[in-house]
């Protein structure tokens, strides 16, 4: 089931979807839907949270955001220098693959819904 519909992708992006947006959204956010009920550690039946379309749609607008010259939403990290003119940026894995990803926000906004697991521990 996926988890948000293009006019939520609308929504987020602020303006239309273009021609090649178009013939990739529905992937996308089957793939942003599975890696949200990954996390979540369930699946979503209809009506789906607020919360959980609004964030399945915030990973899918992220990658349509991010261009070869734009890499700022995947910077980690950026360290300069300027006596040997240095300069270092590290990129987060899952940022740069051409998907979506969750970030550190996503997971708080997701964290209730996400089911905990039992744990049985022998004590002998």
């Amino acid at each position: 089931m996926v988890l948000a519909t293009r006019t939520d992708l609308r929504n987020r992006l602020g303006r239309d979807l273009t021609t090649d947006e178009d013939a990739r959204v529905e992937g996308l956010l089957e793939e942003a839907s599975g890696l949200v009920e990954g996390y979540c550690k369930r699946l979503f039946t209809d009506p789906v949270p607020r919360t959980v379309a609004v964030r399945t749609s915030r990973m899918v607008a992220r990658v349509f955001g991010v261009d070869d010259e734009d890499v700022e939403p995947a910077l980690e990290s950026e360290q300069a220098s300027a006596g040997s003119f240095q300069l270092t940026r590290k990129f987060g894995s899952d940022a740069l693959s051409g998907g979506p990803w969750l970030s550190g926000s996503d997971k708080v906004a997701l964290r209730p819904y996400r089911r905990q697991g039992v744990v049985s521990v022998a004590t002998w």
